[in-house]
């Protein structure tokens, strides 16, 4: 066995050759590219979840519809997860001779448990923040309800049989009043009180909660302890299972920081395979002489696998250092963006990095250190002797090394089958392309001059020139699609939620109140959508079959119907389709078909509902039916109203409605609001500016992790375009050597080397665009659901740019070559 030092002094050695610096820099940069975004993304899900949280006032929602039975309710409350309980209820509230219709929230001492309640002592008097809600005896009003019942500081509010003390007036709470469809301006009362009054009778509509507050793997143990237990219409919610725009940008954000560190991972593993190859191939010599000199095997092994690992070791370690270093810098100029209290970093981004990092050197090096290990001792007077091709099997090995590194980062089947199989498909192509386009290359040597002697370079290294031309071409195109997505991305987010987004919701517009409120949204608002007429009503029957709710363990023949909805739903009708909806299905009311409704897509799958279908619903004690005629696609991130069910005007317009419409409005108009308000009383307007900033701060966070992702993918690019130069830089040394003793002068031999170079890097500039095309067109429709937007000028512009990014840095390379004399080229 060779001795320890000697590994040690002989990797020392090759630290100067460059090869190996490139592999250990690729190597670096893999683990690195892992553990920083690995960890900047569970950053980002943290402080996403933690700021979503103060929406719900929990981290994990349960509601259900009917009260949970006694064993079920003991296990809940014995669980150790922090908790709170939470009854919602509309009901009339008394004082005095005055009544309103108010939606009460009554809560227990641990509400909230994520956020804080504002209250002020007046209606419009000092807002202050506080933990916990109101007192037994108490009960804190919405100033709209205190002002459409004349209450003050004070007086006293009959709640049913229960009579509270106004103690302070409700600005804000995590949960409460939000929904823009609410029926009243909310209230918050003690969970101790809630007896008392007597308003939750049998067949009462009531909706109750348990907020549920702990770490994510306390959370999902305990949702999955519960999954057989929960009866019919009890769910589990949080703020990523919401159709909310702050969940779908995250969600896409956090593909996108997948997808774009598999594309940085997958370059520098290529330049890891390209310089383990190289690294191979320039110790041919070396293993044939220490076999010549009696060299065992196994020394042979312990010298040259050392080799490898302890480069696998230093990269690794380095790449930890720098990953974790990126990530303490990001957090440190931008940590003002992020919640104070984050849980702290896992060792789960460390692990990982090192897996992967291990994963893609082993597999693109076994191969070539295999193949050095078989050369035999006759290599030393025979040259050639000895080397064979690569093999198929390390084809294999390769592909699914990539596979399972990608499996293991994504922790996604769909999207590591679809990136393995762009990739894979990406590599045939170029590779075929490749191939067509250096032997049509071949046909054009009778040019003469600088030009044949840079197609003669292409032909004479074909094996090399097409590994150089796939790598170009791969790493322009990761470049470019990253680039390209992270445009859109960002261009689909600004278009979404514009600076002048609706931030303002009126609702519970009374009919002889439409002309009022359309002619404040047309002096004041901007970017006002339509009054949509709602009324609210329940499914009973598809297709005269009558609807049951879902429930776990049984067919929907089995109890006796098809699975409907077991909640009211809010319906509107309209003469046209809503700006914000397209056609999936059907068409917009077909003349003379009669009753029809247009039903949103993701209501249609879970009903199994389809074209011609006929739907019943039940509005008080009046039923009425339509027919399905078409299928919508409702953008939900478009803070704009949106309903599953529209109507054709003809079915509901006979049923009394109120009206609901959204706007944006400038800060200066806000005043004129409480004037709208004192005209009418029982309008109720609700501010989304706090969801609107949400999505703004969790843009800013993710662009700054889209730069930072960019980065990492351009440095990966350069380190395979050096690796694939770096590869063929001793047999250019030689070819300059004879060129230059048969009389080649320097200015010929760099035109013909920027010549070579610039056919190369103008064919991998063509083969990217393209084929970032193609991906960015799977990306955006099978993983991101994006609008399909293709950049197809980008090609020519591909061209030139590869043209000029591959030459430039690769004559810089070799430019010290072009100073050297003919004889020292060739002793070299």
């Amino acid at each position: 066995m060779m001795r320890p030092e000697l590994v040690g002094r002989f990797f020392w050695r090759e630290l100067k050759r460059a090869d190996v610096l490139i592999m250990l820099a690729a190597i670096v940069l893999a683990v690195a590219s892992v553990v920083s975004l690995a960890r900047f993304s569970e950053v980002l899900n943290q402080a996403f979840n933690r700021k979503g949280a103060s929406f719900l006032a929990a981290d994990l929602v349960l509601r259900h519809s009917q009260p949970l039975d006694a064993a079920l309710e003991k296990r809940i409350e014995d669980s150790p997860l922090a908790k709170s309980r939470q009854t919602r209820f509309t009901t009339m509230l008394i004082q005095g001779d005055a009544m309103a219709l108010g939606a009460l929230y009554a809560v227990d001492k641990n509400y909230p448990l994520r956020g804080h309640v504002k209250v002020a002592g007046s209606p419009f008097g000092e807002v202050s923040e506080v933990q916990g809600g109101p007192p037994p005896g108490e009960i804190w009003l919405d100033n709209r309800l205190a002002q459409a019942l004349g209450a003050n500081k004070g007086d006293s509010i009959e709640v049913g049989y229960a009579t509270l003390s106004l103690s302070r007036f409700l600005i804000e709470a995590p949960d409460v009043g939000l929904n823009v469809f609410a029926a009243a301006p909310p209230g918050l009362m003690n969970q101790a009180d809630l007896a008392a009054t007597k308003v939750i009778q049998p067949g009462s509509r009531v909706g109750w909660r348990w907020l549920f507050k702990g770490s994510p793997k306390a959370l999902a143990d305990f949702e999955a302890s519960l999954d057989d237990a929960l009866p019919a219409g009890a769910e589990f919610t949080d703020i990523t299972r919401a159709n909310s725009p702050i969940s779908v940008a995250l969600q896409r954000a956090e593909r996108f920081l997948l997808l774009s560190s598999l594309m940085g991972v997958l370059l520098a593993a290529v330049a890891i395979g390209v310089a383990a190859r190289r690294f191979c191939d320039s110790h041919v010599d070396t293993v044939a002489l220490i076999k010549a000199l009696g060299g065992t095997r196994r020394q042979v092994v312990w010298l040259f696998t050392g080799q490898l690992l302890l480069v696998l070791a230093a990269g690794s370690l380095l790449g930890l250092g720098l990953g974790l270093g990126l990530v303490q810098l990001l957090l440190a100029q931008y940590g003002a963006l992020l919640p104070p209290d984050l849980p702290g970093a896992s060792w789960e981004p460390l692990w990982l990095g090192l897996a992967v990092g291990a994963i893609c050197t082993l597999a693109f090096a076994a191969w070539p250190l295999w193949r050095l290990l078989q050369v035999p001792p006759i290599r030393v007077w025979r040259e050639g002797a000895g080397q064979g091709d690569q093999g198929r099997g390390h084809y294999l090995l390769v592909l699914l090394a990539l596979f399972g590194a990608i499996g293991l980062f994504t922790r996604d089947l769909k999207l590591t089958l679809a990136v393995a199989a762009g990739v894979g498909v990406a590599v045939l192509a170029v590779a075929l392309a490749s191939l067509l386009l250096l032997k049509a290359l071949g046909r054009s040597r009778h040019l003469g001059g600088a030009w044949r002697l840079a197609v003669a370079g292409l032909e004479r290294r074909r094996g090399a020139s097409l590994v150089q031309l796939g790598s170009f071409t791969l790493a322009l195109m990761l470049m470019i699609l990253v680039q390209l997505i992270q445009s859109d991305l960002l261009a689909d987010w600004q278009k979404s939620l514009p600076e002048d987004a609706p931030n303002y919701f009126v609702v519970n517009v009374a009919p002889e109140e439409v002309e009022a409120v359309q002619g404040f949204l047309q002096r004041y608002g901007s970017q006002a959508s339509d009054l949509y007429p709602v009324v609210r009503a329940r499914l009973t029957a598809i297709n005269d079959q009558a609807t049951v709710e879902p429930e776990a363990g049984a067919e929907p023949a089995q109890r006796g119907g098809r699975v409907g909805i077991d909640r009211e739903l809010n319906l509107t009708w309209r003469q046209s389709l809503p700006p914000n909806n397209q056609l999936q299905e059907g068409s917009w009311w077909q003349q003379g078909a009669g009753d029809q409704v247009s039903v949103e897509s993701g209501v249609a799958e879970r009903l199994k509902l389809k074209l011609g279908d006929q739907v019943t619903f039940r509005l008080g004690s009046q039923d009425f039916s339509a027919k399905v005629s078409s299928i919508r696609k409702v953008d939900w991130q478009s803070m704009q109203p949106n309903f599953f069910m529209i109507f054709s005007p003809s079915v509901l317009a006979d049923f009394p409605a109120s009206y609901i419409a959204s706007f944006h409005l400038e800060a200066q108009h806000r005043a004129e609001l409480g004037q709208l308000l004192r005209s009418h009383p029982t309008l109720t307007l609700i501010d989304v500016d706090a969801i609107i900033n949400q999505i703004r701060s969790l843009i800013s966070q993710v662009a700054l992790a889209l730069r930072f992702v960019w980065l990492l993918v351009v440095a990966a690019s350069l380190l395979v375009l050096l690796a694939a130069v770096q590869a063929s830089l001793d047999e250019r040394r030689r070819d300059l050597g004879v060129l230059r003793t048969l009389g080649a002068s320097d200015r010929t031999l760099l035109r013909a080397l920027g010549l070579e170079f610039l056919l190369l890097g103008g064919l991998a500039g063509l083969l990217a665009g393209l084929t970032s095309q193609l991906s960015l067109y799977l990306l955006q429709t099978q993983v991101l659901d994006l609008p399909v937007n293709l950049h197809w000028p980008l090609s020519l512009l591909a061209l030139v740019g590869g043209a000029l990014g591959v030459a430039i840095p690769a004559l810089l390379r070799l430019w010290p070559l072009l100073r050297r004399t003919p004889l020292r080229l060739i002793r070299s």
